[in-house]
């Protein structure tokens, strides 16, 4: 048997985020567009918006600064307080996957 462990983010008790959104936040700020991070990760592009819409709205926080196309054209980064959720969210999830991995090897023993 092995431990295995979920993670996600809720805020009064509605879900906001978990492994695959930060994935996806990490996308958009490393390509610089939503829409080739959605394709990257293999989402849709109207799931993705949909993703992002309920993240901002259910967290109250902006987490991804848009630029509309034209003549310079468009795309996306996350804003300081999206760099700071995913920076602290990667910190936590990685003390998790430690003594996950750790539990299992004394389980093991």
């Amino acid at each position: 048997m092995e431990l295995k462990a979920k993670v996600w983010v809720e805020r009064r008790g509605r879900f906001v985020l978990g492994d695959g959104g930060v994935g996806l936040l990490e996308q958009i700020d490393r390509m610089g567009s939503i829409q080739a991070a959605a394709r990257r990760l293999g989402w849709s592009y109207r799931h993705t918006w949909g993703y992002l819409k309920n993240l901002e709205d259910t967290s109250g926080t902006k987490f991804v600064e848009r630029r509309h196309g034209g003549a310079a054209g468009g795309g996306a980064q996350l804003t300081p307080a999206g760099r700071t959720f995913v920076r602290r969210y990667r910190a936590f999830r990685g003390q998790v996957d430690r003594l996950i991995r750790s539990w299992n090897r004394r389980a093991a023993a």
